[in-house]
């Protein structure tokens, strides 16, 4: 029996909670992989919590870096098409818990820290009074991680119920994905051009684009993003407010504003 099928023994996977609202927090590590398994994306604290002897880096296959891991995704690529998944996985000398999802073009694992640890509790609290906050706002916010910005990034770790209505998916078909979802051939490359320079500076900025649906239909938004920061003052996300409005071509007609 191998060390994964040991874990998996006393600790099954799981689907996500969706009641937990946000995909990955401060303090858990991203690793993003390719659709042959070979990693595109890591961050520091995914580096620090793997802890292999050597660094790995991008382009490295996961099957050497971890390959508990990379049995893992091969057992549940089905049910992570699905929608994010939680297991746990042998971790140097340890036991790490794990989310596994889908995201544009391949897989990602999200390292998750300890809920449970006592200097948590405060943070925890906050968090929940964030996410009520964001369900019962009209207006659609979806939370992105703050790198990386190029493909396969930005990671949608959070969407709110109006966002979901506004764009017709699920919660779990979003998490993991990147905003270029919701983009098309008639998507402004002008407006995509600027909000990806805002991001590479860690500016905020204002654009208006024409946004597709689930089921293929158009609409224009307006949409605000900002980095957030966290009490170090490191950059961990992105926060997009998007409003309905009117195309900029009726709005310089003079036709009337909606929103």
């Amino acid at each position: 029996m191998s060390r994964l099928e040991e874990t998996a023994s006393v600790v099954p996977r799981c689907p996500w909670d969706a009641g937990e609202g946000f995909l990955l927090l401060p303090g858990d590590g991203l690793i993003l992989a390719t659709g042959d398994g070979r990693i595109s994306y890591f961050d520091h604290r995914a580096q620090q919590t793997v802890g292999k002897p050597e660094p790995f880096h991008c382009g490295d296959p996961l099957d050497l870096i971890w390959p508990e891991l990379a049995e893992a995704l091969e057992a549940h690529s089905n049910a992570i098409s699905e929608g994010p998944l939680d297991t746990r996985l042998p971790c140097g000398a340890g036991v790490q818990t794990v989310r596994l999802f889908r995201s544009d073009g391949g897989i990602g694992i999200v390292l998750l820290a300890n809920r449970d640890a006592p200097d948590n509790s405060s943070s925890d609290q906050q968090l929940l009074m964030h996410q009520s906050i964001l369900r019962h706002v009209r207006d659609a916010v979806i939370v992105t991680t703050a790198e990386p910005v190029d493909p396969p990034g930005p990671v949608i770790v959070y969407a709110n119920p109006a966002a979901l209505r506004q764009t017709g998916y699920r919660a779990a078909e979003l998490l993991g994905r990147s905003p270029r979802i919701f983009q098309g051939p008639l998507t402004d490359r002008d407006a995509l051009f600027s909000f990806h320079q805002a991001m590479r500076h860690w500016q905020p900025t204002r654009q208006k684009v024409l946004n597709y649906r689930k089921n293929g239909s158009t609409f224009w938004v307006e949409i605000d993003i900002a980095p957030l920061a966290d009490r170090d003052g490191w950059y961990t996300f992105w926060v997009s407010v998007q409003r309905e409005c009117d195309s900029p071509a009726r709005h310089a007609a003079g036709g009337p504003i909606t929103g």
